[in-house]
């Protein structure tokens, strides 16, 4: 049997089909996202307010999956990473750090993020020292929880077709879609829980 559990979300709050009432106020936001999905993924330059959101998270019992993500120029500079890095380091236990790898990571780069819960997803196979899955073509390197990022738009069969190539990761993991909106996200979840996972 599979312990697969997708955690399902997108990239940004920006959802535009309708998803947040009229009159929300754009602080609400993340609080009315949450009640919806159970991950949310942010640049980790973000003009949203992490304080708020971490604050948030801290003061709440549901289970939740904030990802950071990083570009790989931002991630190969130490200087720039190390800054960035010190912006959310008081909230790095509520987060799980993530980049697109295009080449493996320096030793100084490695040393920097070994406190941090990281995930990173690449085209290639690269000696790591991470957990290693690889799912639905991709290759992902986790410290504590894989992160499956996607950019396409699918249609229900290729839902379907994704969800169960990466059911094969036979864990609980995140699956950030990035510009989804939440009817497509429901849709996703939906053939998820169809499907046992």
């Amino acid at each position: 049997m599979s312990e697969t559990e997708f955690l399902i979300g997108r990239s940004g709050l920006d959802l535009v089909d309708d998803f947040y009432p009229d009159d929300l106020p754009n602080e609400w936001r993340f609080d009315y996202y949450s009640t919806q999905f159970k991950v949310l993924s942010l640049p980790i330059d973000t003009q949203e307010d992490l304080d708020s959101i971490f604050e948030e998270l801290q003061d709440s019992d549901e289970a939740f999956e904030m990802v950071l993500s990083i570009d790989a120029k931002q991630l190969a500079d130490a200087v720039i990473l190390t800054e960035l890095l010190n912006s959310v380091s008081e909230y790095q236990s509520l987060f799980v750090l993530f980049c697109e790898l295009d080449k493996p990571l320096s030793v100084d780069i490695m040393a920097l993020l070994k406190d941090y819960r990281v995930a990173f997803q690449s085209d290639q196979l690269f000696k790591l020292d991470y957990k290693t899955k690889q799912v639905a073509g991709k290759h992902l390197h986790y410290s504590h929880i894989p992160v499956l990022y996607t950019s396409s738009i699918w249609n229900e069969k290729q839902m379907r077709t994704y969800v169960e190539q990466a059911a094969v990761i036979n864990t609980r993991s995140i699956l950030i879609c990035k510009n989804a909106e939440s009817e497509a996200l429901n849709k996703i979840r939906v053939i998820a829980e169809i499907l046992g996972f």
